[in-house]
């Protein structure tokens, strides 16, 4: 099978899991979900959104870009199966208390530079950049936060995705052979990370040479290992949908037919 027919093959099937997946969410009532449940619940659409993204991407030879999508895909599935073991509720609770905490520090950080450059701040006490604004946002933030130590006095978590990778490694994850999530923190975070952050040697995955040595500018090729990267992690994604009783039921047929697929 030629590799643009793979892809196009790859995405008709990903949109009618995406749908499917979708029908089946839209009349579950989260107000009866953990926490657990309930995180993964709402992360479902971003997933399918960015798996989405990055098969259109290759589709049309931008799998540079995607690239770039793809190691966001995979934090968001380290992070999703990180707090599915061990004590999820300690796991959540940290994770929740960090975001509240960057929050402040990004909030606090706006406000010291309204300090040093009074030119920045604004009048109105509805826009970021006006000091009492900033007051009563970092105020609000830091209830929340106290509210999560309240009820987790001895809160512990990690925020590196190299230690959850690890962690991730400890525990029986169905469907995945030891060594699985350090060699994809490897293969896809940490390799992936150059065009990311558009550093010097990002820059280079844009460049080449023809046999004449002239050099040329390129987007990247069809990418169907990053587009097959990303619908296996979309996949994990569904499961733990059924893992965690959010769907019940025996799974579609469309995820048994996308596997299929791919091993092809």
């Amino acid at each position: 099978m030629e590799k643009a027919e793979y892809i196009r093959k790859l995405k008709k099937k990903f949109l009618k899991l995406k749908i499917e997946i979708k029908d089946l969410l839209n009349n579950i009532d989260t107000s009866r979900h953990t926490h657990l449940q309930n995180y993964i619940y709402f992360a479902h659409h971003p997933v399918f959104s960015f798996t989405e993204s990055i098969i259109i991407l290759c589709e049309n030879r931008k799998s540079h870009v995607a690239k770039v999508l793809l190691r966001a895909l995979f934090e968001a599935h380290i992070d999703i199966i990180y707090h599915q073991f061990g004590n999820s509720e300690q796991r959540l609770a940290f994770s929740a208390k960090r975001m509240f905490c960057e929050r402040i520090t990004i909030l606090e950080e706006i406000l010291n530079l309204i300090k040093r450059y009074p030119n920045l701040e604004s009048t109105n006490q509805e826009q970021l950049f006006n000091k009492k604004y900033l007051e009563r946002a970092i105020g609000d933030q830091k209830i929340h936060k106290e509210a999560i130590l309240k009820g987790n006095p001895d809160l512990k978590g990690t925020k590196s995705l190299q230690e959850k990778a690890k962690l991730c490694e400890k525990e029986e994850v169905k469907n995945s052979e030891k060594g699985h999530f350090e060699r994809m923190y490897s293969l896809i975070y940490r390799q992936l990370s150059p065009v990311a952050h558009l550093n010097i040697e990002g820059f280079q995955e844009f460049i080449g040479k023809d046999e004449y040595g002239k050099i040329f500018f390129h987007d990247g090729d069809d990418g169907d290992f990053v587009a097959t990267e990303a619908v296996k992690i979309c996949l994990a994604f569904t499961k733990d949908l059924y893992d965690n009783k959010i769907l019940t039921g025996d799974p579609i047929q469309i995820i048994d037919s996308i596997e299929k697929l791919i091993l092809r």
